[in-house]
């Protein structure tokens, strides 16, 4: 016999104050609870209860939380679809996962049909008066208890197609929901007050992530539909904003404003902001801080659950460079390409271990074995060390290594000094094939204003030389108006590299 659900997954809350302050609409908490059980009678109505699979293809708007308490509800699977896609790839994603519909708006229309189409997918429920219709047909009792609703995410495909991952510390009931995403929050140190601010896209973990650990702990929470760095500092100064996630290439595009602007900005009500999602150059996070003060925290984690690691501005200003000491969820280990450990302060594999298991990579038991040790550690492919008291480090992605003479050349440490340079608004540095060296070092520049002929390539060079030893230097450049760089900070840089290679 199945249980009633409780009546709300959010205690202590005012239900009549606002809940989402979003760019289509308002909702207060009782209004996002009703419309989040509407949405979880209306999955199983319509065949999409426990265990079923179904997407969205949605720009930032306050539907993502109804969504996040729908699915919870329902017990199913939602996969959030990355609207810079294609048509092809969007199609990839739906049949990898089996998604039989797709949850989508106007302005994406097309591009969700054509990917239906292609995926053989029937059923597509676009924003608006259709899904207002749906939701109004739908109960607004809450369905019986069943196991918690999870997204299934795919990783970003940065290095290769994606892939989902399901991971087992999502297990839980649905009345836990508040209880999961609560302690997720206190994991990366997030105030359970205050107002958070979602600018990153809410496809991407990182933004789902803390829009649902604020709703968890009865933190409001405002949604802007995209990233501008002047927008944000508005939003943060209209509403109050205490609370955010980011990425740092934000970081560096709020850095490259007018010290006029930057400096009228009243940011004070800042308390917490995390970033996370790409490396960080240290000229930018120390900048940060100096703006903003201690309310920096930076994060190490991936879809896989490789995570969190966790640090605050303190602790990041004694040690520059750490992503932060392993939280309660995991612990780490640098091991060589044998598979053995390797000291303190050795370069090598970043391994973790979690207390629930390692993930596992949606139909791809090949890919789930090769990322895993005997022992059950497993890898998302990031080469770093530990330090005496265990803070980690970030050298780069495995794959990103460069080897040039047999030189182990990380790029990551050359686009954070490019970036630092004024006319550069973003840089790829990677490894391209030489018949003499085995490779050598390739770096493509994003004006900071997008003239890409009014970059002066001398400069740059000069620049370059006198922060980085001569072996670490680009031999050649490119400069184009915009790097493959998805909206929540990912560098495609297969796309750039992978041509030279073919």
């Amino acid at each position: 016999m199945t249980r009633p659900q409780r009546r709300t997954l959010v205690d202590g809350v005012d239900p009549d104050a606002l809940a989402i302050v979003g760019p289509d609409r308002s909702l207060t908490w009782s209004e996002l609870e009703v419309r989040g059980r509407r949405l979880a009678n209306a999955l199983d109505a319509a065949g999409f209860g426990p265990g079923n699979v179904w997407s969205v293809l949605l720009h930032n708007r306050s539907t993502w939380a109804e969504i996040a308490i729908g699915n919870a509800r329902a017990g199913s699977r939602y996969v959030p679809l990355n609207w810079h896609l294609t048509p092809r790839e969007l199609a990839d994603l739906l049949v990898d996962s089996g998604a039989r519909l797709v949850l989508t708006e106007p302005d994406l229309l097309d591009r969700a049909t054509e990917a239906a189409r292609l995926a053989g997918v029937d059923r597509i429920v676009v924003v608006g008066d259709e899904f207002e219709a749906w939701l109004g047909d739908a109960d607004d009792e809450p369905p019986s208890e069943r196991q918690i609703g999870t997204p299934l995410l795919y990783t970003g495909g940065t290095t290769g197609r994606s892939k989902g991952v399901t991971r087992s510390d999502r297990d839980a009931d649905a009345s836990d929901w508040a209880r999961l995403w609560g302690g997720w929050g206190r994991l990366v140190r997030m105030p359970t007050d205050g107002r958070t601010l979602t600018t990153t896209p809410l496809y991407h973990a990182l933004g789902m992530a803390a829009l649902v650990s604020s709703l968890a702990s009865g933190v409001p929470a405002v949604i802007e539909r995209r990233f501008s760095p002047k927008g944000m500092l508005a939003s943060i100064e209209r509403h109050g904003i205490t609370s955010m996630a980011m990425v740092p290439t934000q970081f560096v595009r709020l850095l490259k404003l007018g010290d006029d602007v930057r400096m009228s900005a009243d940011v004070s009500s800042l308390r917490w902001v995390l970033h996370t999602a790409a490396p960080c150059p240290e000229w930018a996070e120390r900048a940060m801080i100096e703006w903003w003060g201690p309310v920096i925290y930076e994060m190490y984690g991936a879809s896989e659950g490789a995570g969190p690691a966790i640090c605050d501005s303190h602790e990041w200003l004694e040690r520059p460079g750490t992503v932060g000491r392993a939280s309660a969820a995991v612990e780490y280990s640098i091991v060589d390409d044998d598979g053995d450990d390797l000291p303190t302060g050795a370069v090598g594999t970043i391994y973790c271990r979690r207390s629930d298991g390692a993930p596992e990579y949606y139909g791809d038991p090949e890919k789930t074995s090769a990322s895993r040790l005997p022992d059950g550690r497993f890898t998302v492919g990031d080469v770093g060390w530990l330090d005496e008291d265990g803070y980690l480090f970030l050298a780069d992605r495995r794959v990103d290594l460069i080897l040039v003479g047999g030189s182990n050349v990380y790029p990551a440490e050359i686009e954070a000094v490019l970036v630092e340079h004024p006319g550069v608004g973003d840089a790829a540095v990677f490894g391209i094939p030489d018949p003499d060296m085995g490779e050598q070092i390739k770096a493509v520049i994003e004006p900071v204003d997008g003239d890409v002929g009014a970059v002066d390539l001398d400069a740059v060079r000069a620049f370059a030389a006198d922060r980085l030893a001569a072996f670490k230097l680009p031999t050649s450049y490119d400069v184009v108006e915009a790097l493959p760089r998805e909206a929540h900070g990912k560098l495609k840089k297969r796309l750039l590299r992978d041509p030279y290679w073919e």
